[in-house]
Parts: structure tokens; C-alpha cells; sequence
């Protein structure tokens, strides 16, 4: 057995600051708190951190891809090089996420994922989000159009046959859609994700009332909000029963955009996703994104019509731009980003935050949110 005692600035729990206590890492869990006093009783060893915070690593729900390497690849190099990558900024977990494509495409991701998970030693896998195909053409984004299909239910069997999907994108306006939600999230045990959409008020409502629980990457790839027409962006953000993915990189949704949605969700129903794509952590380049090819320019991801094709930016990173430019409060930030996914999936007992008994996956960052290192179970993986 292995104990060690962790002393910083500030360590975040999940409801307040630690500024004066000793955070205790027993084998690959947290153990509470001790005081020094206490620490020096026990003749624990100690790691001083004065100059840093601590908070709880990162768990990415929505993200395709990076240096390189795509779900889509169906490898498990490509896999275990994304997961490696995420370590290294500070996403401990993450859910590898597909695309719009050919079904046989998506049927061998979800293998390749299920093959994969737990065996990588790499970046903790969680789940996969299904991405398509069963989205609107009209906010199609990067998606192609030609791969988009009508709700199927053999289709979604065989996705679901492998035990590793935990969420599926689908419009609410799709034919059936709310009898699909129903079936999905009730029967499969698979979250249903709203967006990709021209849904108005009344058919996203239909499908949160069925049990959708979120909307995919909010304001983006839907219908804008109209004082007559709210639309399924009114209803993600008038329903506090449901989850907002946010991608806060400062291209995709404005600052102010961002404060507007902030203020209307409950702080526990507020997500950070980073939709990030192969580019990310590489330089500017042409790359893929499933079958569709895309330019990163100035690191802001496009396909050739000039749309968005997600993001190449990190969950540590929005972070910071919240607290340190939209000024939210930081427990609340880092929330978005750690416990509020864990919520979502049914996994807060072991992941999310720093509570005892829970995985001690942690990171140690600068005041400037800047990561120093990472740790998973309770192991240092990565220093900067």
C-alpha cells in the first residue's frame, strides 16, 4: 500500500477550496484531508505544491480526435495516441466520438472502442457519444449529407450490441423521434444527445420529455433562438432538467453568448466538451474529419464550404477562459468540465471530483490554469 500526503495553494473539491489541509492519496484513491500536524504524526510522505492548485482531472464527453489520429480510424493506435495526447493536457477521461459515415464505418469504430477500452494504459476511455447519422441536413455542420438516415431501430441494435455506446445524437424533428428517445434511453440504457437540428420549441421538448438529457454542443448546428420560435436552443436553455454541452473556445459561441447560457443553466447542468478533431495539438494543416477533409488555419478547423468542423482546443483550456475571462467562478468551471460529465454518465462515485474513495485522477496546474502535471489513479502520468 501506498500513501502519500499533497500539499498546494488550493485544491478544488467539488464544493469548496481547500487552502490549509493535506490531500491524502492512498494506493489509487483520494483519502480526505489531514493537517499537518496530523500528516507528521502518521509519518506520511509529502508533496509540496505552494506555487499551484490542484483539481480534479478532466473528463471529455464529446471528442473525435487529435495529433493526428481520429475515432473513426478504428485502431487501436489511434486510440491509444488520442488518449496519450488528452494526458498530457489534462483530460483524464474521455468518450471517443463518431461521425456522420457509412454505417460499416461506425460499426467498426464502436468494435474497435470496445476491443480497446480498459487495455491501453493510456487516458481512461468512458464510453463512445454516436455522433450521427441520424441528424438534420440543414444543420448538417461538417457532417456529410450523404450519409445522413432516418431513425432506425436494427441500426441502432447493432450499435448498442456492443455495450459501449452510452450516448447517441439524434433531431428531434426526425420521423418518430420521441418514440425512438423513449426506446433508447428506457429500453437500451443509452443517453439520447439533441442537436444537428431545425427542430422547433415544441418537437425538442417532445424528446426531452421522452428522456433526452442534453443538447450537443449548444447554439452551434441548430436553429438560433427567436422570441416566437425558441427552438431546440430555447428548450436547452429553458429546461433544467436537461444538460448544455458548451464548447467555450472562443470561436464556436462568443463570450457573451457564453455568459447568456451560463446564466439560465443550473451549474450542475452546464458541460464543457471540447469537440475536438485530428488537428488538434498539431499545426496547421489539411486533415480528416470521418470521410470529410478539412483545413485548420490559424487553428480554428474548417471543410471546404467554410463550416465549422469542431474544435482544436482543450478542456483545460476552456476552463481558464472561463474563470479567467468570463470570470466564472472557478469550483463552478472546473465542475463543467469534471463532475457534471461524471453526473451525466452515472459515474460521480468514482470519477469527477475529489472526494474520498473516489479515483485519484488529478492535475496540478499554475494560479494561470496552466497544467504542471497529470495524475491518474493516483499515479503521475505527465509533466510538463
Amino acid at each position: 500500500m501506498t500513501k502519500i500526503a499533497i500539499k498546494a495553494q488550493k485544491i478544488f473539491t467539488a464544493d469548496f477550496i481547500e487552502s490549509n489541509n493535506y490531500l491524502i492519496v492512498e494506493d489509487n484513491k483520494f483519502a480526505g484531508f489531514l493537517s499537518k500536524e496530523d500528516v507528521e504524526k502518521e509519518n506520511i510522505p509529502v508533496k509540496k505544491y505552494n506555487d499551484a492548485f490542484i483539481i480534479p482531472g478532466l473528463i471529455d464527453t464529446h471528442i473525435h480526435g487529435a495529433v493526428g489520429h481520429d475515432t473513426m480510424d478504428s485502431t487501436p493506435e489511434a486510440l491509444k495516441s488520442i488518449g496519450d495526447y488528452l494526458l498530457t493536457q489534462g483530460t483524464t477521461t474521455w468518450m471517443p466520438t463518431t461521425v456522420t459515415a457509412p454505417l460499416e464505418d461506425i460499426y467498426k469504430a464502436i468494435a474497435n472502442v470496445a476491443e480497446c477500452k480498459g487495455t491501453l494504459n493510456s487516458a481512461r476511455i468512458l464510453g463512445m457519444f454516436i455522433e450521427g447519422p441520424y441528424i438534420t441536413s440543414k444543420h448538417k455542420g461538417a457532417h456529410p449529407e450523404e450519409h445522413i438516415r432516418p431513425l432506425n431501430k436494427e441500426e441502432i441494435e447493432k450499435m448498442a450490441e456492443y455495450n459501449t455506446v452510452k450516448s447517441i445524437i439524434i433531431a428531434p424533428e426526425k420521423e418518430d423521434a420521441p418514440k425512438f428517445t423513449k426506446w433508447i434511453t428506457q429500453d437500451l440504457k443509452i443517453k439520447v444527445s439533441l442537436g444537428h437540428s431545425s427542430a422547433n420549441y415544441e418537437e425538442a421538448c417532445a424528446c426531452f420529455d421522452m428522456g433526452a438529457d442534453a443538447g450537443v454542443h449548444t447554439y452551434c448546428a441548430m436553429e438560433q433562438l427567436h422570441h416566437r420560435n425558441p427552438n431546440l436552443l430555447g428548450a436547452i436553455m429553458t429546461r433544467n432538467d436537461v444538460y448544455a454541452e458548451l464548447i467555450a473556445d472562443g470561436i464556436h459561441v462568443s463570450l457573451p453568448a457564453m455568459k447568456i447560457l451560463l446564466q439560465n443553466k443550473p451549474k450542475d447542468k452546464a458541460l464543457l466538451v471540447s469537440d475536438a478533431i485530428q488537428g488538434t495539438g498539431l499545426k496547421d494543416g489539411r486533415y480528416m474529419l470521418g470521410t470529410l477533409p478539412f483545413n485548420v488555419k490559424d487553428g480554428i478547423a474548417r471543410i471546404d464550404s467554410g463550416n465549422l468542423a469542431g474544435s482544436t482546443t482543450t478542456l483545460l483550456k476552456e476552463v481558464r477562459r472561463l474563470v479567467l475571462e468570463l470570470h466564472e467562478n472557478p469550483i463552478h468551471a472546473v465542475n463543467m468540465a469534471s463532475l457534471n460529465p461524471a453526473k451525466r454518465f452515472g459515474v460521480d462515485d468514482e470519477l469527477g471530483s475529489i472526494a474520498i474513495g473516489k479515483k485519484a485522477d488529478f492535475l496540478i496546474i499554475t494560479p494561470d490554469y496552466e497544467l504542471k502535471e497529470t495524475w491518474l489513479d493516483g499515479k503521475c502520468v505527465f509533466k510538463a
